[in-house]
């Protein structure tokens, strides 16, 4: 294990080496060969030799291939020349204007301020201020660190697509099964069994995604069943920023309903865009008198920050924290005066960013849940295009034999909120008879900041009884032909209004907060329904409580309609039972309904063990007036999550298990892991060491081929992978315990981790005289390979493979070497490294030959070099 010692030779831009050493207490005596005083160092007296540490360097001159990070954010993998700075006598990248533009250097403002960019060989830190250049030899990784002033926004949030990896070929299984056995004097005191498994199957191959949604249902009283939802291809066309579907899918439309079909669809993919185009944020423009920072403010908190040259300016690439909340800009002069205006924003859905488009189309055969009935083949497409930072414009189309509806709308952002309308009018021939009709669909949203109050409402209305949804239109035709006498069932739509509100009372929720949700719809046929929840949730002490209510009715039209309708008053108490974070959580619940009323106590947390092992039980009376309890316990493993509990009543007991996870199968073998997402990443330690955690996930660990399953993964964004280190015994060592993905949707990505495996020694070196090794010595191995270099007491800390318990050592210092030859003795159990002693008996001057260094080859890919 090497010593980590600033190398300024590896970063350029930085202060040339002699400046350095003086940073370093670089001394004026003649007679110290090395030119260091070592008093800085706690207990070192002896001279250092760590001018081979600061005045080399770690690339030779010639074109490399490497993969370029900006700011710590990836921007490709380019061909790169390295060349001598005349001006600091260092081998350093050389950029041209290209270059720089691909990661990220917003080039305008370098010419704007009269910088030539016309060479071949620009260097980074003269063109800006403050920016460096490092690049690291063993990863073939440049790192650049560019001031965000001179950053250009269209990078803000995006990784370049030639990062974009599509993962390895592999197929995987995430089940999700839950099995009850029971007893209830209610089934004549016999056992009722019932076992249902959703399964969400897939397989990847190169840009494509096979992906299956199943169920499997077995029971006592009900015969084994396994249905399959839908199949389908998926693949990503990164040209156009869109997703492609073929096989069994449902419609992504904003104008339409959500209808299953069989075909193929082609819909805009938001997650390939980088943040700053995503969803809708309002265009800010304004007018600098000098160079000025403009800072940019949602619900208190600070969301952009820019420098602006003087004249107008205008603000495109922002990013909202959330969907609603006014924006207050604030301009900073160059003298420190400030201009402070508002900026109305709330986002419905049917808002985009200016000049950007959101599409959608699909083409196949309406699917059914039942068997036969009319399919007609059908298409659908809509449309949203941002005008203006204020205003959208969408419109739809969907046809079909007998149906044809037609969508128009737009959406506005006003101080009051932000409004979207669109209108639909359908027309649907079934049965011999035309009918048609026009619906509205209105939407509002606002965030009040001045009272911390966030409102959504959306508001639909047939204005006459003729208009059909496409889903309706083919249900009615499969009721006239007979052929399913209970499809469309209920009444159409004729107006439906969904409302919520949430409300922080008092500073920082200081009187606790409230929430109001509601539903009312009226159908045609005079059926209603109408949900309402009430909610207010504070805190005394300790004890948070919570007190709700809600209230639901439903009327059944016809001759026969029925009324039904049910209130719920609940009180909610919790608290800690003991101090410390550790201590398990108790609650108490009283609930009172037109039935009766019920009460419950109980308590849960986490049992004090290694494991991640959940618990809770609970005890009460039911509405009955009979006793209840339950136990349940649950643990994360890296192979799945497990859950078991019991309950009983006053007619019943019963047991539960569930269980949660994945099966992957790859190329190096199949790994049992927790559920995954449709994205989702493989951890490979190479050579296998089995064990290994990752940082991220509890419970997730490498199996003994050395792979890991990590759950999930963002697509197109960077994810990092981190391994839990803590818990390895001493003969495992990482080069980068840290490693970075970009994944496309759906890939099964994979993260490489180099273990060395053997012994870890420390050796104590002494120089001929006695003395410790100076600080600063480089130790190699037999075949040249870098062990490490000594510390202030000539101590270095290696890991030896298991061949090599045998061997010799090369030491070099102040131009001297030393070969010392050492045999490691027997292991000694629970010794986390051994301590060995070895002194050079005679020392020689270096022989300087100056080979040539071997760089990597132009278009070598940095993954296959061997570390």
């Amino acid at each position: 294990m090497s010593l980590g010692l600033p190398t300024w030779a590896a970063a350029t831009g930085t202060a040339k080496p002699s400046t350095a050493v003086a940073a370093l207490g670089q001394t004026e005596q003649p007679g110290d060969p090395s030119g260091f005083s070592m008093a800085f160092l706690q207990g070192a007296y002896q001279a250092a030799d760590v001018k081979s540490l600061l005045l080399g360097s770690e690339v030779m001159a010639g074109t490399y291939r490497v993969d370029i990070y900006t700011n710590g954010d990836p921007a490709g993998r380019r061909d790169v020349t390295f060349s001598v700075n005349p001006g600091t006598g260092q081998v350093e990248p050389c950029f041209t204007a290209e270059l720089l533009t691909q990661a990220g250097v917003d080039t305008r403002k370098l010419e704007a301020q009269g910088k030539a960019l016309q060479g071949a060989c620009l260097r980074l830190p003269e063109l800006i201020e403050q920016a460096s250049a490092h690049y690291d030899a063993p990863r073939l990784r440049l790192n650049l660190s560019v001031p965000q002033a001179y950053m250009s926004a269209s990078h803000r949030g995006y990784v370049d697509p030639s990062l974009w990896e599509d993962g390895v070929p592999a197929a995987f299984v995430n089940y999700s099964l839950n099995s009850r056995r029971g007893w209830s004097t209610r089934t004549g005191g016999s056992n009722d069994r019932s076992t249902s498994v959703g399964l969400q199957m897939g397989a990847n191959l190169g840009a494509w995604r096979l992906r299956n949604n199943s169920y499997l249902t077995m029971g006592s009283r009900q015969a084994t069943q396994f249905q399959s939802q839908n199949t389908y291809l998926q693949r990503g066309l990164n040209g156009i920023k869109s997703q492609l579907q073929i096989g069994e899918t449902y419609t992504n439309s904003p104008l339409f309903d959500g209808v299953q079909f069989q075909g193929v669809q082609l819909a805009s993919d938001e997650a390939m865009r980088p943040d700053n185009e995503q969803g809708y944020a309002p265009v800010i423009r304004g007018n600098a008198e000098s160079n000025a920072t403009v800072e940019v403010r949602q619900n208190g908190y600070l969301i952009y920050s820019a420098t602006v040259a003087p004249g107008p300016f205008e603000i495109t690439d922002l990013s909202p924290s959330g969907s609603n909340g006014d924006m207050e800009i604030t301009v900073i002069e160059a003298d420190g005066s400030r201009r402070v205006q508002r900026q109305a924003f709330s986002s419905p859905p049917l808002m985009v960013r200016e000049g950007r488009v959101r599409y959608d189309g699909a083409f196949g055969r309406f699917k059914r849940n039942g068997s036969g009935g009319e399919r007609p083949i059908f298409g659908s497409a809509s449309l949203l295009y941002g005008v203006s930072g204020n205003v959208t414009l969408a419109a739809g189309l969907q046809a079909s034999a007998g149906y044809q509806a037609y969508s128009l709308g737009a959406g506005v952002n006003t101080r009051a909120g932000a409004v979207s309308l669109d209108a639909t009018h359908s027309i649907s021939k079934n049965d011999g008879k035309s009918l048609s009709g026009d619906k509205l669909d209105l939407r509002y949203g606002k965030f009040l900041e001045d009272t911390n109050t966030n409102v959504s409402v959306n508001y639909q209305r047939s204005l006459n009884d003729g208009f059909r949804s496409l889903s309706d239109h083919v249900y009615a035709k499969n009721r006239s032909d007979g052929v399913d006498p209970y499809a469309s069932r209920y009444g159409y739509t004729h107006s439906r209004v969904d409302a919520y509100l949430a409300q922080n009372l008092g500073q920082g929720n200081r009187y606790g907060s409230l929430y109001l949700s509601g539903s009312d719809a009226r159908y045609w046929d005079d059926s209603r329904s109408r949900s309402l929840s009430v909610g207010y949730s504070n805190s005394l002490g300790r004890v948070s409580y919570n007190l709700g209510y809600s209230h639901m009715r439903n009327v059944n039209g016809g001759p026969y309609g029925r009324r039904y309708s049910d209130n719920l008053m609940s009180l909610t108490l919790s608290f800690p039972l003991g101090s410390g974070a550790g201590a398990p959580q108790g609650y108490t619940s009283l609930n009172r309904q037109g039935s009766g009323s019920s009460v419950q106590a109980g308590v849960g947390g986490q049992l004090p063990t290694e494991r991640d092992i959940g618990y809770s039980i609970t005890a009460g009376r039911g509405m009955d007036g009979g006793g209840s309890g339950s136990a349940a316990a649950s643990t994360t493993t890296s192979f799945a999550r497990l859950g078991a509990g019991y309950s009983y009543g006053n007619h019943y007991h019963a047991t539960t298990l569930s269980a949660n996870g994945s099966v992957v199968a790859h190329g190096g073998g199949v790994n049992l892991g927790q559920s995954v997402g449709d994205t989702f990443l493989l951890a490979k330690v190479d050579p296998p060491v089995a064990g290994v955690g990752l940082s991220s996930y509890a419970g997730a660990e490498t199996g003994r081929n050395g792979y890991a399953v990590v759950p999930s993964a963002t697509p197109f964004r960077s994810n990092w992978v981190g391994l839990d280190t803590r818990k390895l015994t001493a003969e495992v060592e990482f080069d980068n315990a840290m490693q970075q993905i970009v994944p496309t949707r759906g890939a099964i990505g994979q993260v490489t981790f180099k273990a060395d495996t053997g012994r870890r020694v420390q050796f104590e070196l002494t120089q001929p005289d006695g003395k410790p090794m100076a600080f600063g010595a480089t130790v190699d191995d037999a075949d040249g390979n870098r062990l490490g270099i000594t510390d202030p007491r000539g101590r270095v800390l290696a890991m030896l493979s298991e061949d090599k318990e045998k061997g010799e050592l090369l030491v070099r210092w102040n131009e001297l070497e030393c070969r010392i030859p050492y045999a490691l003795p027997a292991r000694t159990e629970g010794e986390n490294y051994q301590r060995i002693s070895l002194k050079c008996d005679s020392a020689r001057a270096i022989e300087r030959k100056n080979p040539p260094r071997q760089g990597p080859l132009v278009g070598q890919d940095p993954s296959t070099k061997k570390l």
